[in-house]
C-alpha cells in the first residue's frame, strides 16, 4: 500500500513538472511574439518613396485592400478580402479614438505584420514539436525560440513584415503545411481532420501565391509513403479533393468586383467581363516575365539564389541547416529537401521570375535543420565535450547570430520615417487648402499619383477627383471646375480642344483654376486688405495704347500662412501665401510686364539662404497666374486672383512685402513701378 502511494506521488510530480515545462514553452512563445511585435511596430512602413507610387506589388495591394478590388494577377482573393476587413476594422477603431484621418500605410502594413507573427509562431511551435522528448514534453523551446528569433530579424522577412506585401502570409502558409503534416503523421490512427486541413492549406495556394504549391508534390509523396492506402479510401480522398478545390470559390469575388468596375481592367482587347476574367486569373499579362531562361551562370548566381541565402544566413548556418535536415527523420527530410530542390529549380529556370517568393520560405526550412543539429548536439554524448559547453554553445552562437543579423538588417528593413519618403509631401500641401467641392484635379504624373492616393485611399478630400486631359475637357464642356497645378497648366492647355473657350486665373499659390469661358465666375470674393494701387504702364512699355488700356490696379492683397500639408507631412517649411487681386483693362494684362514679389525686413530685402548667387527671397512671374492668365468670357470689372508663395527665413522677423513691376530689356531689367507694403498681422491665422 505504501509502495502504491509512493508511485502515485511520483506520477503526480512528473505530471506537474510536465505541465510546468509546457507552460514555460507557451510563455516563451508569447514573449517571442511580443518582442517581434514591438520591433516591427517600431519599424513599420509609414510613407512612400516617389517610385513606389508608380507601380509594383506594394501600391497595388494597398489599393486592392482598401477598395476591395482584385490585386495583381491572379487577384489574391482571400488575402485581399482579409486585408479589406483588417484595414476598415482598424481604421474605424482609430476614428472611434478621435483620429479623423489615420495614416493608411501603417494600417495596411500591419496586416503583413499579423502574418509575420503567425509565421514566427508556427516556426517556433514546429521547432518545439520536433524536439520533444520524455524529459522535455515542451520540446527544446530555448533553441526553438532563438532559431525563430534569428529568422525574425533576417532582412527579407523583417522588411516584408513591415510593408504592404503578401509574402509573410505565404511563409505562414508554408510553415502551417509543415506543422499540420507533423500532427497528421503522429496521430495514433488516421485522422481525417488533419488530412482535410492539409488539403485546404495546400489548395489555398490556388487562391493566393502559386509558388506555395511547390511544397505540395513532396508532401503528397511522403504522405503516400507513410500511408499508401490513402488512395484506396474513397470517402477521405473525395473530401481531400473537395477541401483542396474549395478556395477556388473565392475567385467569384474577383469576377464580380471586376465586372462591376471595368475601369480596373487596364489595357487589353477584352469585350466582356468573362474575357477579362480568364485573361486575368491565368496571369496572361505576367507570363512573359516568367519565360524560360536556361542560362546557368546568370540564373543560378546572378539572380540572387542561392547567394542571398548564404549572405543572410551565413555560409556556416546554411551548411549546418542542410546537414541538420537529415536528422529530422527520413520522411520529413525528403519533404524539406524535395521542396528546396523545387525552389532551386524554379530560380534557375526563371531568371527574371519572382525568385524571392521562394527565398523567403527557404530560410525557415533550413533553420529547422539548424535546430535539429543543435538539439542533437545538446542531447548526444558524441563528440565529447564538457556539459556546460554542450548546453550553452548553440545558444550563445544563435544569440551572436541574432545580434549580427539585427544590426545588418536594420538599416534596410526599417521602413519607418525614412528621409526619402517624400512622395506624398507636395500633394499633401496641394490638398491642405480650401479647394472647391467636387473639383477635378490635373497635375503632373507624380503629383497626380500622390493626389489620387490621398483622396481615394487616405480619404483626404474624397470629393475631389484626379483627372486626365480628356476628363478635364469633358468637365469644362459641362461647365465644371478643373484645377491644375501651375507646372502642369501648360500641358493641360495644350491638350484641351482648341475650340473650347476657357478662362484661367490663380487659385492660391499652387493651383490655377480652369473654367468654361461662357460660365466663368469668381470662385471667391476678393479678400485681404485694400490697396488700390494704380499703375499706368503704357509709356514705360513703349506700347501704342489708347487711354486707360495700359492701366492696372492692385485692388487688394491677402496674406496667409502657407499650408503645412496636414495631416500627412511631418514638417513642412514655413512660408507665406500671398494673393494679389488685379483689376485689368479690357485688353488684359499688358504684354511684357513681369511681376516680382519680395520679403523685406526694416525696408531691406532679405537674402535667400544658401543662394551662392546672392539673391533675395522673391517670386518672379511673367504675369499673373504664372503667366497663364486667360480671360475669355471673364466678367468685366471683376478682379482676377494671382497667387504666390514665399518661404520664410529661419532667423529674424519679416515685416513687409515689396511688389515690383518690371520688363526685360537687353542686358537686364527695367523697373516700371515699386510698391512697399507692411505685412499684416497673422497671429490670429
Amino acid at each position: 500500500m505504501v509502495r502504491n502511494w509512493g508511485a502515485a506521488r511520483v506520477k503526480v510530480a512528473a505530471e506537474r513538472d510536465e505541465g510546468v515545462e509546457v507552460e514555460r514553452a507557451h510563455w516563451a512563445s508569447r514573449i517571442l511574439l511580443a518582442i517581434a511585435l514591438l520591433l516591427y511596430l517600431a519599424t513599420l512602413d509609414n510613407g512612400f518613396q516617389p517610385y513606389e507610387l508608380r507601380g509594383g506589388d506594394l501600391i497595388t495591394h494597398q489599393y486592392a485592400q482598401v477598395q476591395a478590388r482584385p490585386s495583381n494577377a491572379p487577384g489574391y482573393p482571400l488575402y485581399t478580402m482579409g486585408g479589406w476587413l483588417w484595414f476598415h476594422g482598424l481604421r474605424q477603431v482609430f476614428r472611434w479614438l478621435g483620429v479623423t484621418h489615420p495614416n493608411p500605410i501603417p494600417i495596411l502594413s500591419s496586416y503583413s505584420t499579423l502574418w509575420a507573427l503567425l509565421a514566427l509562431w508556427l516556426l517556433y511551435r514546429t521547432g518545439c514539436h520536433l524536439t520533444r522528448s520524455p524529459d522535455r514534453p515542451g520540446g527544446n523551446w530555448p533553441l526553438a525560440w532563438l532559431v525563430a528569433g534569428f529568422y525574425g530579424v533576417t532582412y527579407f522577412f523583417w522588411y516584408y513584415a513591415t510593408t504592404t506585401e503578401q509574402y509573410t502570409s505565404a511563409i505562414a502558409q508554408t510553415l502551417a503545411i509543415v506543422y499540420v503534416y507533423l500532427r497528421w503523421r503522429e496521430a495514433p490512427e488516421p485522422d481525417n481532420r488533419f488530412l482535410y486541413l492539409l488539403a485546404l492549406l495546400s489548395g489555398l495556394s490556388l487562391a493566393h501565391m502559386l509558388t506555395v504549391a511547390f511544397i505540395v508534390p513532396p508532401l503528397v509523396a511522403v504522405m503516400l509513403w507513410q500511408a499508401p492506402g490513402l488512395l484506396r479510401r474513397i470517402r477521405p480522398l473525395a473530401g481531400t479533393v473537395l477541401a483542396a478545390l474549395l478556395p477556388l470559390l473565392s475567385y467569384a469575388y474577383v469576377y464580380l468586383r471586376g465586372a462591376a468596375h471595368p475601369e480596373w481592367w487596364g489595357e487589353g482587347p477584352w469585350r466582356t467581363p468573362g474575357e477579362w476574367f480568364w485573361a486575368f486569373v491565368s496571369t496572361a499579362q505576367g507570363r512573359e516575365e516568367l519565360s524560360w531562361g536556361f542560362e546557368p551562370g546568370r540564373a543560378f548566381f546572378g539572380n540572387g539564389f542561392p547567394e542571398l541565402i548564404w549572405q543572410e544566413l551565413s555560409i556556416p548556418i546554411l551548411i549546418l541547416g542542410l546537414v541538420g535536415i537529415a536528422l529530422l527523420g527520413r520522411r520529413l527530410a525528403w519533404l524539406l529537401y524535395g521542396t528546396l530542390a523545387i525552389y532551386l529549380g524554379f530560380c534557375w529556370a526563371y531568371r527574371y521570375g519572382n525568385w524571392f517568393q521562394v527565398i523567403l520560405p527557404t530560410y525557415p526550412l533550413i533553420l529547422l535543420g539548424v535546430l535539429a543539429l543543435a538539439d542533437r548536439w545538446q542531447r548526444r554524448p558524441w563528440p565529447p565535450a564538457p556539459g556546460w559547453l554542450r548546453t550553452w554553445l548553440p545558444a550563445l552562437l544563435l544569440l551572436a547570430a541574432i545580434a549580427w543579423r539585427t544590426t545588418a538588417s536594420l538599416p534596410g528593413a526599417n521602413s519607418h520615417n525614412r528621409p526619402q519618403d517624400t512622395a506624398l509631401d507636395r500633394a499633401a500641401v496641394l490638398l491642405d487648402q480650401p479647394l472647391p467641392i467636387g473639383a477635378g484635379l490635373f497635375a503632373a504624373v507624380d503629383d497626380a499619383l500622390a493626389l489620387d492616393y490621398l483622396t481615394r485611399i487616405w480619404q483626404i478630400r474624397p470629393d475631389l477627383a484626379v483627372v486626365g486631359s480628356d476628363q478635364a475637357a469633358t468637365r469644362l464642356a459641362h461647365h465644371q471646375l478643373v484645377l491644375a497645378t501651375w507646372d502642369a497648366a501648360a500641358t493641360l492647355r495644350a491638350e484641351l480642344p482648341p475650340t473650347l473657350p476657357v478662362t484661367v486665373q490663380s487659385f492660391g499659390a499652387d493651383w490655377l483654376a480652369f473654367q468654361h469661358g461662357q460660365a466663368a465666375h469668381p470662385l471667391a470674393a476678393a479678400q485681404g486688405q485694400p490697396v488700390n494701387w494704380t499703375v499706368s504702364v503704357g509709356d514705360n512699355l513703349g506700347d501704342n495704347l489708347r487711354d486707360g488700356e495700359g492701366v492696372v490696379v492692385l485692388e487688394r492683397i491677402a496674406v496667409t500662412p502657407a499650408p503645412q500639408g496636414a495631416p500627412v507631412r511631418r514638417q513642412a517649411p514655413p512660408g507665406l501665401d500671398v494673393t494679389l487681386y488685379w483689376r485689368l483693362p479690357a485688353t488684359g494684362w499688358p504684354q511684357g510686364l513681369a511681376i516680382s514679389l519680395r520679403l523685406t525686413r526694416g525696408g531691406a530685402l532679405i537674402p535667400a539662404p544658401e543662394d551662392p548667387a546672392g539673391g533675395f527671397i522673391q517670386q518672379d512671374r511673367p504675369g499673373p497666374a504664372h503667366g497663364h492668365l486667360t480671360l475669355s468670357g471673364w466678367p468685366p470689372d471683376e478682379p482676377v486672383a494671382d497667387g504666390y508663395r514665399l518661404p520664410l527665413p529661419a532667423m529674424g522677423q519679416v515685416d513687409g512685402l515689396q511688389l515690383v513691376l518690371y520688363r526685360v530689356v537687353d542686358g537686364g531689367f527695367e523697373t516700371v513701378a515699386v510698391l512697399d507694403l507692411p505685412l499684416p498681422d497673422l497671429s490670429g491665422q
